[in-house]
């Protein structure tokens, strides 16, 4: 459609992968603002677009018009727009990924209905009252006990309950028991008179000075050392100058605790945000923050898009986790894009572990971050006594010894909780002939299967793939087809048998599916009954289990044999963040390794000389080897049906890399997992001196693939930073 001198030109961005943004005309007496959204027609469909900017020199171009209007005032504003631009550069992405990457799935619909406002349940009639009306209705009475008790309450928290609290709340509503109500009235917090040790003093004066401009500050605390009471401290500081906070946590589990932690000490509106709510709920937290309707949002790594009226800090717990990495679609990290946000708001972020990843750590060596130490645990405990079990010449059933097996029983004795940690899931990771050596292998991943005893079906945990158990081998005939390995259905099994299925909790992807399972589980576990965890990663971190004395460290060995460059660092974080478990109340802790590589150097550094040591060795040795953090790196990965077309697309985009003596690449080469859901997979590895000649060749990259490799249909990415080669 042709311009009339009563049309503009704005800059739409889509979310789009070969432009930062499409030109379209509008009227000029409606013309939108910038960060709002439009509905605009591309191809043969109508998508919703953000405004981006006004074009000033019209050109007579033959332009399509908008469709619609959808907002009157901005969604992102200024600052948000440019914390994306930059984002969307480092990570080399056109702005429409980073943007459409930002904005909550229900602000993304051209149809998206006004959204849902939250509510809480408030009792109506004193309990005295109430007990003996409900004596025939136990599920209603447990339901409106914990409105009395922690009222006023939402549903999602009563979940935790019962997982038919909506329909037991609507019950009792129409009883008139409870009531809705559209605000809580101020709840009353609990001072707990706890006086900071000197490691939280010092560190919280520090922060308190630094409150008001940019300013990284890695936390280093060992477990239990209380890092979050000083976040707590801090957090109502920037609550007194009217400011918001923003807390992301690596895991969905670890929201409710934190959340029960604030709410209770802090008086102030705090919300959650995290990918198990639904499409409206996020929605809703984007728009009270952005509104300052919230003064501390909890979230998972996608709340560092959120939308703040007046941020006033950031803090990232455990940020070591590689939770905080995107690793399926559009990969970034979450921990690195909040200190690019911070130094955008001219704002402070603390970065809190117990295990530091060598980045932060290495930045702190060099004061770029300021270093505050926590090294005494406020239990005023020791850290537990790791004890490094043999099992070389130990006979062991089930995955664990006959030795470990008498040590749970001691401890749950003592009417004392257990943990007992090995991060592989099912009854085994393989199915194996004992005749021919046969393995089986996804017929569509390069990959073992896992053997699920009760569900009796074999199962690849990369696509999900699921098959049946073979009576006989395929490969030799022979009927000796077994089972070999440890996963945590067998190691419950095994605890099932030698002191009984009731006194056992198993905790992983497998029983835990959604965040009311896990609620469940905590639930069970904070009653304090004497039983032993079996569990995954899942409970390694910064879970508090005050009746947990002992932890049991399973299958740790076949990390020593990975192909990463940082399975050692992992590995270590993993173990100390697992053995911080124990001993975090008034009782003392103790952590068993089984293993059949006592004598391992890994052993004798971490636990002789402490995590602090081992770390500065491992910055050492990659140093040494031209390895992250004392290099950039990123990598190209890539995947298609066909190998050849696959191996030639990257081999054309090595063969026309100008050469920088800066940067070294490396490929194309397999994938350390080569095959995955019927796609080979190969990459080009970035290993760089300089990061901004690193980005000047990921750009060649880009620009080749653009303009010369755009109609191959090879699926492809680029992974800046990445923390994994698979």
């Amino acid at each position: 459609m042709p311009e009339s001198k009563q049309d503009s030109i704005i800059q739409v961005c889509l979310n789009i992968r070969f432009t930062d943004h499409l030109d379209y005309l509008c009227d000029l007496n409606t013309t939108p603002l910038i960060g709002c959204r439009v509905v605009v027609p591309f191809r043969r469909k109508q998508l919703v677009g953000i405004v981006i900017g006004h074009q000033q020199n019209q050109n007579k171009r033959q332009l399509k018009r908008i469709s619609q209007h959808i907002d009157d005032q901005p969604i992102l504003d200024k600052s948000q727009l440019n914390f994306l631009k930059k984002a969307a550069a480092y990570y080399q992405l056109k702005m429409g990924e980073a943007v459409f990457l930002a904005l909550p799935h229900w602000y993304r619909q051209i149809d998206s209905k006004q959204l849902p406002m939250p509510f809480w349940w408030q009792i109506n009639s004193e309990p005295a009252t109430v007990e003996a009306l409900l004596k025939k209705a136990p599920a209603q009475w447990l339901v409106y006990s914990k409105i009395a008790e922690l009222g006023p309450v939402q549903t999602s928290e009563l979940k935790k309950f019962n997982t038919n609290a909506a329909a037991l709340c609507k019950q009792l509503a129409e009883k008139q028991l409870i009531k809705k109500i559209e605000q809580p009235p101020p709840h009353e917090t609990i001072t707990t008179g706890f006086e900071l040790t000197e490691d939280q003093q010092n560190a919280y004066e520090f922060l308190k000075t630094h409150d008001h401009s940019f300013s990284i500050h890695l936390l280093d605390g060992i477990t239990g050392s209380g890092k979050t009471e000083v976040y707590i401290r801090c957090i109502e500081n920037l609550l007194i100058q009217k400011k918001q906070v923003l807390v992301l946590v690596p895991e969905i589990g670890l929201t409710p605790q934190l959340y029960e932690q604030l709410h209770r000490r802090i008086n102030a509106r705090i919300g959650v945000s995290h990918s198990a709510l639904s499409h409206g709920q996020r929605a809703l937290m984007w728009k009270q923050t952005a509104e300052g309707d919230l003064d501390v949002l909890v979230a998972t790594r996608s709340g560092i898009f959120n939308r703040f009226s007046n941020l006033g800090m950031i803090i990232i717990d455990e940020e070591h986790d590689l939770s905080f990495r995107q690793q399926e679609g559009i990969r970034y990290s979450a921990r690195d894009l909040a200190v690019l946000r911070a130094s955008m708001m001219n704002i402070p972020v603390i970065l809190g572990s117990a295990t530091p990843s060598l980045e932060s750590l290495n930045n702190a060596l060099q004061k770029r971050y300021h270093w505050l130490k926590l090294r005494t645990r406020t239990n005023q405990q020791q850290l537990p006594k790791i004890i490094i079990k043999d099992i070389r010449k130990k006979r062991v059933n089930g995955g664990l010894s006959s030795e470990v097996i008498d040590q749970i029983d001691t401890h749950l004795s003592a009417q004392q909780q257990v943990l007992v940690f090995i991060n592989r899931r099912g009854w085994s990771p393989k199915m194996v002939c004992q005749d021919c050596g046969w393995v089986a292998e996804c017929d569509h991943c390069d990959a073992y299967l896992t053997w699920h005893k009760q569900v009796e079906r074999l199962r690849c945990h990369h696509c999900q793939s699921v098959y049946s158990l073979p009576e006989f081998c395929p490969l030799c005939g022979c009927q000796h087809v077994i089972p070999l390995g440890d996963g945590t259905e067998k190691i419950t099994d095994t605890l099932n048998s030698a002191i009984g299925p009731e006194r056992v909790l198993r905790v992983d992807r497998d029983t835990i599916k959604t965040p009311k399972h896990w609620a469940i589980a905590m639930n069970e576990i904070a009653s304090g009954k004497p039983r032993v965890i079996v569990g995954t990663q899942m409970l390694a971190k910064g879970h508090h289990f005050p009746k947990l004395s002992l932890v049991v460290i399973v299958d740790i060995d076949s990390s020593f044999f990975s192909g990463e460059f940082r399975a050692t660092e992992h590995l270590a974080q993993l173990l100390v963040q697992v053995a911080g478990r124990a001993g975090r109340a008034e009782t003392e802790g103790e952590v068993v390794v089984q293993t059949r590589h006592p004598d391992h150097p890994f052993f004798v550094r971490l636990l002789q000389q402490g995590y602090a040591a081992f770390a500065r060795e491992e910055l050492k040795q990659r140093a040494e080897q031209g390895f992250p953090p004392s290099s950039y790196m990123a990598i190209l990965r890539a995947q298609h049906q066909q190998q050849n077309t696959l191996e030639t697309f990257l081999l054309e985009i090595e063969k026309q890399l100008p050469q920088d003596q800066a940067v070294n690449v490396f490929g194309p080469i397999a994938a350390p997992m080569f095959i995955r859901h019927k796609h080979y997979r190969m990459q080009l590895i970035y290993n760089a001196t300089s990061r901004q000649a690193l980005h000047r060749l990921l750009k060649h990259t880009r620009q080749i693939i653009s303009t010369q490799l755009n109609k191959t249909n090879v699926q492809w990415l680029l992974d800046i930073d990445p923390v994994q080669m698979n």
